[in-house]
């Protein structure tokens, strides 16, 4: 989806839709495209891949809660489509040189999942309903529409299973992946980055397991609520606990990591996994 696109902090000025106005939405295109081929037209490659075009669009589209205004963003989308040039152009995998440590592939590939769901939602009009719909559910957005990751074709079931999960076997991530589903983690309003991300992704699991939505105790029943995402991938959870040395592994182990002392989960509360709203997290 990304060429080598400009560094530098965060995108300043005037909002997309301000830029498109003032400028007309051809020229604000025009302009765009040329900051992001300035790390190679500049003799600059060997530059870290930017994400601050996307950055943009998060903080123009998606609200406080998370929510995306896709209907807006379809109406503008110029910008995001640069972004979405950038990372099909580049990646770790064919430009190394842009990403000189596991925290800059790991920020490009969250960024670029997060991103190609965008693109696929507006694909199909933009969905209004559900990106799980179909007779198996999920099986065309996420395992038979495919896309493109620095010039190779790929699923985003592929692109979260191989490139993501078993790459870096950090399960953070499941507090960083937003699958445009209303029970998905929150989708932050800035894009990931390579400098920030370990402490980026520390705060979005200590938030996820801190919403009731996600992680409710219940002593009277000695039980738990669990989201849906301790059910789809208790493996990753339970292998990073073994990693550290846990011979005995349960999830409330690895969500207690990210719960204060006052939010403990006991080893021997039963686990049951609330309902998966898979609505689209339109505004």
């Amino acid at each position: 989806m990304k060429a080598a696109m400009f560094s530098g902090s965060s995108v300043h000025g005037p909002s997309i839709r301000e830029g498109a106005h003032r400028v007309g939405m051809g020229t604000w295109y025009l302009i765009l495209s040329v900051l992001l081929l300035l790390p190679l037209s500049a003799g600059a490659a060997t530059a870290p891949f930017s994400h601050d075009v996307w950055q943009t669009v998060l903080e123009e589209f998606v609200d406080d809660e998370g929510l995306v205004d896709y209907q807006g963003l379809a109406g503008q989308r110029e910008v995001f489509d640069g972004y979405i040039e950038a990372i099909e152009s580049s990646s770790p995998a064919n430009r190394p040189e842009l990403f000189p440590t596991p925290e800059h592939s790991l920020a490009y590939y969250l960024n670029a999942y997060n991103a190609q769901v965008f693109n696929g939602v507006l694909a199909r009009g933009p969905e209004r309903i559900s990106v799980w719909r179909g007779a198996v559910s999920g099986l065309k957005f996420f395992v038979r529409m495919k896309v493109v990751i620095g010039g190779e074709k790929m699923s985003l079931k592929r692109l979260e299973d191989e490139l993501i999960r078993e790459k870096f076997q950090d399960p953070r991530i499941h507090a960083a992946l937003n699958c445009a589903s209303i029970s998905c983690p929150r989708l932050r309003r800035t894009a990931f980055r390579a400098e920030s991300l370990q402490e980026e992704l520390e705060e979005a699991m200590r938030e996820f397991v801190a919403d009731p939505r996600n992680c409710r105790v219940s002593p009277d029943e000695r039980k738990v609520y669990l989201s849906g995402i301790f059910d789809f991938f208790p493996k990753d959870f339970l292998r990073y606990e073994q990693s550290q040395g846990n011979p005995d592994p349960r999830l409330s182990d690895y969500i207690n990591r990210f719960r204060g002392a006052d939010g403990q989960i006991p080893r021997d509360y039963k686990i049951e996994y609330l309902k998966y709203d898979k609505g689209i997290n339109q505004q």
